[in-house]
Formats: C-alpha cells, sequence, structure tokens
C-alpha cells in the first residue's frame, strides 16, 4: 500500500509539472503574448507603456519563467498576478471556495437526479419512464454549457443547477447502460426466475454488479463538472475560478493561468486517482 500511495503522489506530480509547463509554453506561443488591451489607454505616458511591454519581457523566456515559478512554490508562494495585481495565493483563497461549492452541488444534483432516472427507468416503470428519462438526457447532453447558462442568467436560476444539468445525462445514460447489462446476467435472470421482488433483485443482485463501475464514473463525472461548470461561471457572472481564468486569458495573464491549469489539473488526477482506487479495492473484495 505505501509503494502504490508513493507511486500515485508521484504521477499526480508529474502531470501536474507536465500541464502547467506545457500551459506556460501554449500562452507564450499564442499569437498576440506580448500585447495588452492597458496600453490603448491614451493618457499613459511613453514610460508607462514601456512599463507594461516590461512585465511581458519578462515572462518571454519560458525556462527561466518556469524556473522561477517552481522556486516560489517550494516556498509557498504562488507568485502575483498582473493583470489584477493581486497575489495569486489571494485570488485562490476568495475564489476556489466558490468553484468548489457550485462543483459539489452539481455533482451532487447530477448523481441523484442521473442515477434516480436510470433506476426508475429499468426498474420501476420502463415503459413510462424510459422514453421520458432517453428525451430529457437528450435535450441537455446536446445543449452547449454557454447556451443553457444564458438562459440561467435570463431566469435567475442558480448557476450550480446548469452545471448539475450537464451532468445528469451522463450520469444517466451510462448508469442506464450499465443496469441494463447487469439486469442480462445469468444470477439476475435466475433470481427473477424464482419470484424474487424487483427491489431485492436490485439491492442483492444488480447494485453490487454495477457499484465498481459506477465508482469509476465519479471520478470522470468530477472532470466533466469542471469542463461544463468553468464557462457557465463567466457566462452567469460567478466570482470563481471560471470567471479569474477568463480575466486571465483575456489579458494573457502567465503566472496567474499556470496556477489555474495547476489546480484544475490536480482535481482532476486525485479525483481520478481516488476513484480508480476504489473500483480495484471493490473488484479484489468481490474476488
Amino acid at each position: 500500500m505505501p509503494r502504490l500511495f508513493a507511486a500515485g503522489a508521484l504521477r499526480l506530480l508529474a502531470i501536474m509539472l507536465t500541464a502547467s509547463f506545457l500551459a506556460a509554453v501554449l500562452l507564450r506561443a499564442a499569437p498576440g503574448f506580448s500585447s495588452d488591451p492597458r496600453e490603448l489607454n491614451a493618457s499613459l505616458s511613453s514610460q508607462s507603456i514601456q512599463a507594461i511591454r516590461q512585465e511581458h519581457l519578462a515572462d518571454s523566456n519560458i525556462a527561466r519563467f518556469y524556473a522561477h515559478y517552481l522556486g516560489s512554490l517550494l516556498h509557498g508562494d504562488l507568485g502575483r498576478s498582473q493583470s489584477l495585481n493581486q497575489p495569486v495565493n489571494t485570488l485562490l483563497r476568495d475564489r476556489l471556495p466558490i468553484t468548489l461549492r457550485s462543483l459539489g452541488i452539481a455533482l451532487l444534483v447530477g448523481w441523484i437526479a442521473g442515477l434516480a432516472l436510470a433506476v426508475g427507468a429499468t426498474t420501476l416503470a420502463p415503459r413510462l419512464l424510459a422514453p421520458v428519462s432517453e428525451g430529457f438526457s437528450g435535450v441537455f447532453i446536446s445543449t452547449p454549457a454557454a447556451a443553457l447558462a444564458l438562459i440561467f442568467v435570463l431566469l435567475r436560476l442558480p448557476p450550480a443547477a446548469a452545471a448539475a444539468l450537464l451532468v445528469f445525462p451522463k450520469v444517466y445514460r451510462y448508469s442506464r447502460n450499465l443496469l441494463d447489462r447487469s439486469y442480462e446476467l445469468p444470477h439476475v435472470l435466475t433470481a427473477h426466475a424464482k419470484g424474487t421482488g424487483r427491489w431485492r433483485i436490485l439491492v442483492w443482485h444488480v447494485a453490487p454488479t454495477a457499484w465498481p463501475q459506477l465508482i469509476a464514473l465519479l471520478g470522470v463525472s468530477v472532470s466533466i463538472a469542471i469542463g461544463v461548470l468553468l464557462p457557465v461561471e463567466v457566462i452567469c457572472d460567478v466570482p470563481g475560478v471560471g470567471q479569474l481564468a477568463w480575466q486571465a486569458a483575456q489579458s494573457r495573464d502567465l503566472p496567474l493561468l499556470v496556477n489555474l491549469t495547476v489546480i484544475v489539473t490536480f482535481l482532476t488526477v486525485c479525483a481520478t486517482t481516488l476513484s480508480d482506487a476504489a473500483h480495484r479495492g471493490f473488484v479484489r473484495s468481490a474476488a
């Protein structure tokens, strides 16, 4: 177990370092990196414009910037945002809890709705709920996150609910297919032939088979929720990480974008790693 934990920690560290470095390289290689909207201000003096350009020149050497970033990171310093002129630590302390709270709500509501409809469509009333659930999930799985977020802005609904509606169809469709396959297993068919009640079949025969794979889906759903939550925060004007990333991208704020990439990568890889470990644990215990 300690060896597996150490291997997972090293894998997480390697992925985070690679992701942050690639983010810095891609941003530096993007057209217009050296330009700054502040230079369009006619009231600025030539000295002020030159100072703004010097800020970007300091980050032009990616190797030097990344080495300095890693050195500061070891001392707990995430740098300073160029566009907002604040320490990145302060910005993340204010914005990250908002995004994590919305992420938790989106996952909880999306999973409850997805599992409830999947169980209803396969166990309770397949003829009634299956068409309704398929149509409901089909609408939201084909709806862009930006379009749904705009609707929620106009209706003044909570943005986290928009992210939940985008997570729900993926959970529902995977759970529905998994339950359909589980009900076709020989021991489940045998229990059904013996007259066992549908709830007993679900709890004692279907759930133990489907549960490990649903645990694996949980890690994937975290990355799905993050992917839909960030644009929702931008459009709904939620002061979270998504809005912060949009502001940093507009102003080509390299220190802020690199740190945001590290955080998103950390959340995604941790969720996937933990769900994989839980899945292996269930499989081994069942064997």
